[in-house]
């Protein structure tokens, strides 16, 4: 993507700074705007955005996506499902209870489906949506815009107020009003810590631990801690830093984005000359544009994106509905800046599907499928027979052939278990366990050391299959196939070695 902006400042421009002027303000002052951090003053203080929020037709959806992950966020740790939160993450028992399913350390098949599917989902959306992922549905964003910003435009006014009132010198009422505000974001901030730690612990536990013993919950309360001041911290000050500075994916955002990318941009052939509305002369070209700044003023990163593709510009469209209300007091087609492409500011179509987003959904389908199927197989109870000793079978003196094996038992009920071993064939197969039958707590794996005889006339060419039915008092019941090994029976070895 192009990120370029305008052309820098001429030679000529700087030369004009006088030169009777500090050494101070002649070095800050000779910085022309497009030369700077949106964020950051001439002078290299920091610049605080107060935008001016558009009720347009994307700022609606915006606000119900919001809304939902409000309740979505609140809401996980507290429904139960299948006899727990919905969302558990129980590290102190090692179990995840995720909508009534409960994973365990040993699904790591799950874990790397689940990894893979959001890495290349990441991908996905990023080629295809561009920046949408941080305008729509992003927590900073949905949290700072729809929050913490409300919060401080119902205590200090609008845009224009909150700069009045912050230039103002300090009195009762602006310390009060301060004081209210940071109040409520950290009230705010406290609700959002002690759900992220509900997560897990338990609103059930986190409530009961605190109300009986709170230095039992020094760690939870830590966290507690911790994270609201985090939450305070960002949400209250660093703000638009954290997508401008801070995030990675911004950057990432470059790398995965091509020319059918969306975006939000400004349609320079239909805008430029850009003229207000007073100094246009009939007769002079002017373009749609009347410069009247509001897409900027609406921008939450302070982006001024008649400038081109930037990296600061996190796809909310609040420029969008700021343009188009102007748009439409001026008896001109919306549309301006939109959502678009770079083929298309170039004059082509735009391809929703290319090789890069065909292998993105590829891969998508495989992990995503495979996590599916592995979760709707998944059975109570993970058995595994490997091979056990250091000879590969024994021949012992009644005739029998002996292979040892070890047999791995992972409970993946909420309930112990107790688990029995039988073998079903071939025919006159015997089986010896160090333990029988064995009972296996929630989350547990138990190891068994096994001996499996079976006839010596049985085996073809060295081997033979043998089937076990593994059972529990819980109703588990599975099959399972091993090998065995043993003497070829035409050579009729006599030896423990094939």
């Amino acid at each position: 993507m192009d990120v370029s902006g305008p052309p820098r400042a001429s030679e000529p421009d700087r030369a004009a700074v006088p030169a009777s002027l500090p050494v101070r303000e002649r070095i800050f002052d000779v910085a022309p705007e497009e030369d700077l951090l949106y964020s950051l003053t001439a002078d290299g203080k920091r610049k605080f955005f107060h935008p001016v929020v558009r009720h347009g037709r994307y700022w609606k959806v915006r606000r119900s996506i919001a809304y939902a992950l409000f309740v979505l966020f609140f809401a996980l740790p507290l429904v139960p499902v299948g006899g727990s939160p919905a969302v558990f993450l129980d590290l102190a028992s090692r179990q995840f209870h995720v909508l009534g399913a409960t994973f365990h350390p040993t699904d790591n098949l799950l874990l790397a489906a689940f990894g893979l599917g959001v890495i290349v989902s990441v991908f996905f959306v990023g080629s295809t949506f561009g920046r949408m992922w941080c305008g729509y549905a992003c927590p900073q964003t949905v949290y700072l815009e729809f929050f913490f910003r409300p919060i401080e435009s119902w205590l200090e006014g609008g845009p224009l107020k909150q700069r009045k009132f912050n230039a103002a010198p300090w009195n009762g009422r602006k310390l009060a009003i301060k004081a209210a505000k940071w109040s409520l974001w950290t009230l705010l901030a406290l609700a959002m810590a002690s759900t992220f730690v509900a997560y897990f612990v338990g609103w059930k536990g986190l409530v009961a631990g605190l109300a009986s013993d709170p230095l039992a919950m020094k760690g939870a309360l830590f966290t507690i801690a911790l994270v609201t001041a985090a939450i305070v911290f960002d949400f209250g000050w660093f703000r638009d830093q954290m997508c401008t500075i801070a995030c990675p994916y911004g950057r990432l955002q470059n790398v995965m984005a091509d020319q059918d990318t969306v975006l939000v941009a400004y349609d320079e052939k239909r805008g430029d000359p850009k003229v207000k509305v007073k100094d246009r002369v009939a007769g002079v070209p002017a373009g749609d544009c009347i410069a009247c700044r509001s897409c900027v003023n609406a921008c939450p990163t302070g982006t001024d994106i008649r400038r081109g593709l930037q990296p600061e510009c996190i796809g909310t469209a609040q420029c969008v509905d700021a343009c188009d209300e102007v748009m439409v007091a001026q008896g001109k087609p919306i549309g301006l800046i939109r959502y678009t492409s770079e083929r298309e500011q170039k004059g082509g179509v735009r391809r929703i599907w290319r090789p890069r987003n065909i292998l993105y959904l590829a891969l998508l389908t495989v992990a995503w499928g495979t996590l599916a199927v592995l979760v709707l197989t998944r059975g109570d109870a993970l058995v595994e027979v490997v091979r056990g000793g250091r000879e590969p079978y024994r021949l012992l003196p009644n005739g029998q052939v002996a292979n040892q094996q070890r047999v791995r038992i992972t409970n993946q009920l909420d309930a112990r278990q107790t688990f029995t071993i039988e073998v079903l064939s071939p025919e006159g197969a015997g089986l010896v366990l160090s333990e029988s039958p064995v009972a296996v707590d929630p989350a547990q794996l138990v190891t068994l050391n096994a001996v499996t005889t079976v006839p010596q006339g049985v085996f073809v060419d060295g081997q033979i299959p043998v089937r076990y039915l593994v059972t529990s008092d819980r109703g588990f019941r599975k099959e399972v196939e091993f090998l065995l090994l043993g003497p070829f029976n035409d050579s009729g070895p006599a030896s423990g070695a094939p």
